[in-house]
């Protein structure tokens, strides 16, 4: 019995001295994964940056933009780009960069903010007009 006794105790002894350092890995990998899964929900992937923003620069045709590439210009989302498309048919092209404001859901501001992000060619895609009136 004693043999019995003696075993039990020389693991409740191991157990005890490595209790404290397995509670301390398993503190760390909990904590090492709750700050991974944090970073993967805030971090935007790859294909998000580079699909949602436009290179500085760079602008989208007004009269040739799909919707995704208008899609592509901050602060148009499917809605209004669809709402812009709509528009275009029915003018059968745009004129001047105001004629957006006729647009339901772009206003003055809304409308210059994005002038910056667009370009206008004539119906006859021979030169480009960006003009805003003032």
């Amino acid at each position: 019995m004693s043999v019995d006794v003696g075993w039990e105790q020389s693991v409740q002894q191991s157990l005890g001295r490595n209790a404290g350092a397995l509670a301390l890995l398993t503190v760390l990998s909990l904590v090492t994964v709750s700050v991974w899964i944090i970073y993967q929900r805030s971090a935007p992937t790859a294909s998000q940056s580079s699909d949602r923003q436009l290179v500085e620069n760079w602008t989208v045709d007004l009269n040739q933009a799909t919707l995704q590439e208008l899609q592509l210009i901050p602060g148009l989302g499917p809605k209004l780009a669809s709402a812009i498309l709509q528009r275009r048919d029915q003018l059968g092209g745009f004129q001047c960069l105001d004629q957006l404001s006729e647009v339901p859901g772009i206003k003055e501001q809304r409308l210059r903010i994005l002038a910056r992000y667009l370009k206008l060619s004539n119906s006859d895609n021979k030169s480009p007009t960006n003009v805003l009136s003032e």
